[in-house]
């Protein structure tokens, strides 16, 4: 695949000793800051049609939006200071599927943070390098 595509996911922020990370939402895959995340997985190098591999991205934010609604206490060591839902951009390998799609490698193209104050916002655009604003897009 040549272009990115733009989808959306939502995270939960923590901070870590290198600073605030952003983890996956189900199954709290850290983010790197400034770098791609490449999807990994024990069968593939790369997302397959046949296993379910791959970073994940909705078509419509509103999806995204439902899925970040459920809290899943207990899945998580660290306490999250605030919840983002945001675009993502998607590359290499792609396999669509009905909502959305799964891409090899993704990075946050701008986020919206939905708890958390301005502060907060603003320490994950300098650690990200992408637009942060507070809720709603």
């Amino acid at each position: 695949m040549s272009e990115a595509l733009r989808g959306w996911r939502a995270w939960h922020v923590v901070e870590r000793k290198d600073g605030l990370t952003l983890l996956s939402w189900a199954h709290a895959t850290a983010w790197p800051a400034l770098r791609a995340l490449e999807a990994r997985c024990n069968r593939h190098g790369r997302p397959a049609k046949e296993h379910s591999c791959g970073l994940y991205a909705f078509d419509a934010l509103e999806d995204a939006l439902a899925y970040a609604q459920p809290h899943r206490p207990g899945l998580f060591r660290e306490r999250a200071l605030g919840v983002v839902v945001g675009a993502v951009s998607g590359w290499g390998r792609v396999i669509h599927h009905t909502r959305g799609w799964r891409s090899q490698l993704a990075y946050p193209y701008d986020l919206y943070l939905t708890s958390g104050d301005r502060a907060l916002a603003r320490a994950i655009a300098d650690r990200y390098a992408v637009e942060t604003s507070p809720f709603p897009p």
